[in-house]
């Protein structure tokens, strides 16, 4: 099964393309939680951390872009790792697929 990276950019409020994309996600695979996504790290109990607390429980690999939450003043829940532009390049050369 090939390994796939899902950049997730939209906020998961008024857009359900985040969410699907994020349910689409298997273990092994990379989801990179980036740009205006990063919102909806803010909310623990919200329906999207919820969502992404369960992939990590199934081995998927999600982390946060560092630069995006910092440029946000975001503080995202401390079980997501933030990464770098250049660590997001890494995860995603490590994949076969990217959506």
């Amino acid at each position: 099964m090939k390994k796939i990276c899902f950049m997730l950019t939209k906020s998961p409020y008024g857009h359900t393309e985040t969410s699907e994309l994020l349910n689409r996600a298997r273990p092994g695979d990379v989801v990179v939680i980036a740009q205006d996504a990063v919102f909806a790290l803010t909310d623990p109990a919200g329906d999207f951390s919820r969502q992404v607390t369960q992939k990590k429980e199934s081995g998927v690999n999600i982390v946060a872009s560092a630069p995006d939450c910092l440029a946000r003043g975001i503080q995202p829940f401390p079980t997501i790792p933030w990464v770098s532009f250049a660590e997001q390049v890494d995860l995603i050369c490590e994949c076969e697929l990217f959506c």
